[in-house]
């Protein structure tokens, strides 16, 4: 009766009297961190805003987000999927692991690496959660904020090491690869990039997006200007 009588209302019985209160609605505000705020990924904004309608007589090709796996083009082996499988059904994984990974698996890690001139023992591996995860803690842990630090990134090149950067409060900045050239990086313009308060430079080979791959002694010079600086 009383709900017919005032609708849009609540009823509430306090200490035996009734009490009819509008409804009122108010917003949870939560301020966003400054991390929160810097914190932008370029490729999802754009692929994410997409809105087409696609021919519904054909299949989609979608061309944005590279990922073959999905597509089965780059299945596991089948020693890759039994192996995981194995340690599944031990159920000696399931608690808590070392913040850097397991010894055993950090050995093979290790092992798999090593080569003549160069051995690498566990305590060299930290195992992370993809590529991301890797990214975004040497970049913290190479890089400060706080002392206006800076870290260089290819151009073209992979849109989260802008994210990771721009998220910390540390500038990235640009070097240029030159296309006419396979891609190699622009080794002047990189120089001239590189101050005081460059922290890193992120090298990526094979390119991603370019696709290239660079030569032994592309590598020698472009560690020859780290050297330098």
């Amino acid at each position: 009766m009383l709900d017919k009588l005032l609708p849009n209302s609540k009823i509430c019985i306090l200490s035996g009297a009734v009490q009819n209160l509008q409804l009122k609605r108010e917003l949870w505000k939560v301020e966003p961190s400054t991390t929160a705020k810097n914190c932008k990924n370029l490729i999802r904004e754009i692929v994410e805003g997409l809105n087409l309608q696609p021919n519904p007589e054909k299949p989609v090709i979608a061309l944005s987000l590279g990922d073959p796996t999905i597509y089965g083009n780059l299945k596991p082996s089948a020693e890759t999927t039994k192996a995981v499988l194995d340690v599944l059904y031990e159920g000696l994984c399931n608690g808590y692991a070392p913040s850097v990974g397991y010894e055993a698996a950090r050995a093979a890690v290790a092992e798999y690496l090593s080569y003549d001139g160069a051995v690498y023992q566990s305590t060299d591996i930290v195992l992370c959660s993809g590529c991301s995860s890797s990214l975004d803690i040497c970049i913290a842990a190479l890089a400060d904020a706080s002392r206006g630090q800076n870290i260089l990134i290819p151009r073209p090149g992979f849109a989260i090491y802008r994210t990771l950067a721009e998220s910390m409060g540390v500038e990235p900045r640009y070097y240029n690869l030159n296309p006419e050239n396979h891609w190699e990086a622009d080794l002047e313009h990189l120089e001239a990039q590189i101050d005081q308060k460059t922290a890193a430079v992120i090298l990526n080979n094979p390119s991603n997006p370019c696709g290239s791959n660079y030569s032994e002694e592309h590598l020698r010079n472009f560690l020859e200007v780290a050297r330098r600086q």
